[in-house]
């Protein structure tokens, strides 16, 4: 297995691998991609810069089946190397401890920058937006 920037050649791929999992990627701006590849891929991430040095990690995923095999660490490690500038993400409460892991700490929406937060209400994923019961934490890194 081998991790990688995508390409545009990686794109049908990306897309299709999004597909077979029922995941909606994010349609706002022009992302840069992460790959895992065993063949086929196995993982993948998109990553945003909606302002300088404020890049937001979203829509990482790894294969069911290969979940565990520390894909997603290795995914996350090639893309926090990539950039520099403070890290944003938001996920659902099973996901803390991992992205824990990975260096993230939780911030209260109403404390996130701007940009920041306004990409994340063009996500429609803001405390407001999501239905009763449904938790999104906001995390940060560097």
């Amino acid at each position: 297995m081998f991790i990688t920037r995508a390409t545009r050649h990686d794109k049908a791929d990306i897309e299709e691998f999004y597909k077979e999992h029922e995941w909606e990627m994010s349609t706002q701006g022009k992302s840069v991609g992460f790959v895992a590849r065993d063949g086929a891929i196995v993982g993948a991430l998109q990553m945003f810069e909606p302002e300088t040095n404020q890049v937001i990690i979203e829509d990482v995923l790894v294969r069911e089946g290969r979940r565990g095999e520390g894909i997603g660490a290795q995914l996350m490690n090639a893309a926090m190397m990539s950039r520099g500038g403070t890290l944003w993400l938001v996920c659902h409460p099973e996901r803390l401890a991992f992205y824990g892991r990975q260096g993230f700490s939780e911030k209260p929406f109403d404390e996130l920058p701007d940009p920041i937060r306004e990409w994340f209400i063009a996500e429609e994923v803001a405390p407001h937006q999501v239905e009763e019961g449904h938790i999104h934490h906001f995390m940060t890194a560097r």
